[in-house]
């Protein structure tokens, strides 16, 4: 196969959008030496790579691939990617995942396509002194976005060694501009953005909330965005699925305002107010604004873990207001599988004291038996199902117990069901205390949403 329109015949078809994309990527990466396709999740970006690799390696057959992904999708999605439609490619691959022994048996194959999981590659760059790939696909691109991490450092050095670097993210500002940096860095050398995080914050922000010399905010100066999204339009691409699955049905977040008890209330104003409170004998304390909005968020999820100075004292039940409320989903969802996702083991120990048939993502077997509907209540910490869980075709209900920081993990998670594939408008209830923290979650990733709607609207708007 030699173009993305051979993709258009047989029993497997690319969509247009998904032929759209690889032609901006084979284009981008003449121009550029690498491109951004930040795909709305569940557009195909793995079959859309899988187009890509197949193409350049029929351009050159001894061209190699280094895909770098998350954990699941690199053990699990990758490989059953490649596998189901190996008679429409010529490609062979090998998962570089597990022990070291396993991994160096991987190496071993020399493959075309090597897949490897993020947390691996510093141990990949120690073990392999001389890279024999020439291409790189970087699969969830954001988790690349921290240029002092050891993974970004390692991809930084390599980074001249590759003919071209794909990468792919439905998500590419979690928390805002300044993430943009290290992830556009890795596509393009630092043409387009700069060379250092440093000079592109001087170039395009401002300090914000700072204490001294240490700034924990950067704000975007006046037209940065436009100039931001101008200087990376020509290799970096975005697709949104509402835009291009005409097909898929509506979500609806549903947030259901709750009444803190008052006794838990109490707890709470006293820890914001007085940073400390006492309980059952131990004190709780909060020695800094971060320690301080992880314990008003255990309030809300009516519990309390101890401090630091009591670390083996047990962990203080306040309420069950939110269960109360998921019970009440259930009541009304007429037996559908319901999806929960939990922030604390807490949560989570309740959660199957009250409704012992929950089962865990991450168990053996589980994904099966909830797309054949056979799991009442599935719970799942948002960073263990992030990537590489389809569960659209065995339901359409999503329950928050815990309103998420991270507009990642709240994207991430209700793309689990909510993608292609699935056929009912799925419904996400979010659990939300009155006049706590949780509000301001919610004010958040309201603005990070609108951050994110906008930039991936912007790169989309002119591609053809």
């Amino acid at each position: 196969m030699s173009s993305p329109d051979a993709y258009g015949a047989g029993v497997f078809r690319l969509h247009d959008y998904q032929r759209q994309a690889v032609r901006f990527a084979l284009h981008a990466f003449r121009k550029t030496g690498g491109c951004g396709l930040f795909l709305d999740m569940g557009l195909g970006k793995t079959l859309t790579s899988i187009a890509i690799m197949d193409i350049c390696h029929a351009a050159d057959p001894d061209l190699r691939f280094l895909v770098v992904a998350p954990l699941r999708p690199a053990k699990d999605t990758w490989a059953a990617e490649l596998e189901k439609f190996k008679g429409l490619h010529s490609l062979d691959w090998a998962v570089c995942t597990g022990t070291p022994a396993q991994r160096r048996k991987a190496l071993e194959q020399e493959a075309t396509v090597t897949v490897i999981n993020q947390e691996n590659l510093v141990w990949l760059d120690t073990e392999v002194r001389h890279w024999p790939w020439r291409a790189l696909v970087i699969d969830e691109l954001s988790g690349f976005r921290n240029p002092r991490a050891k993974r970004f450092r390692v991809l930084r050095r390599r980074r001249k060694g590759f003919d071209w670097v794909l990468g792919l993210t439905g998500t590419p500002a979690p928390k805002g501009l300044m993430d943009l940096w290290a992830q556009v860095f890795l596509l393009d050398g630092g043409a387009a953005l700069g060379r250092t995080v440093t000079s592109y914050r001087q170039r395009w922000f401002t300090p914000g909330a700072h204490r001294g010399d240490v700034v924990f905010e950067w704000r975007p100066r006046p037209g940065a965005y436009r100039e931001i999204m101008d200087a990376i339009g020509g290799f970096c691409l975005t697709m949104l699925a509402r835009d291009k699955l005409a097909g898929l049905p509506h979500s609806t977040v549903i947030d259901h305002m709750l009444d803190m008890p008052h006794g838990t209330r109490v707890v709470y104003d006293r820890l914001r107010r007085d940073l400390c409170v006492g309980l059952a004998g131990h004190e709780v304390a909060a020695s800094n604004a971060g320690v301080l909005a992880g314990k008003l968020s255990q309030v809300t999820a009516g519990c309390l873990y101890p401090g630091p100075d009591t670390p083996d004292a047990p962990v203080t039940h306040l309420d069950d207001v939110k269960l109360d409320e998921l019970d009440s989903i259930i009541d009304r969802s007429g037996g559908e599988q319901i999806l929960v996702f939990y922030q604390l083991v807490d949560e989570l120990e309740r959660l199957v004291v009250r409704h012992p048939q929950t089962r865990m993502v991450g168990e053996e077997g589980v994904v099966a038996a909830w797309n054949r509907g056979e799991v009442p209540l599935l719970a799942a910490h948002p960073a263990s199902a992030r990537f590489g869980l389809n569960l659209q075709a065995g339901g359409h209900i999503i329950v928050w117990l815990s309103v998420p920081w991270s507009i990642e993990d709240w994207l991430q998670g209700n793309a689990r069901l909510d993608r292609q594939g699935q056929t009912r408008p799925v419904q996400i209830h979010r659990l939300v205390e009155r006049g706590t923290i949780d509000t301001r979650k919610c004010r958040v990733l309201s603005g990070r949403l609108s951050l994110q709607d906008a930039i991936m609207g912007e790169l989309g708007e002119t591609k053809s």
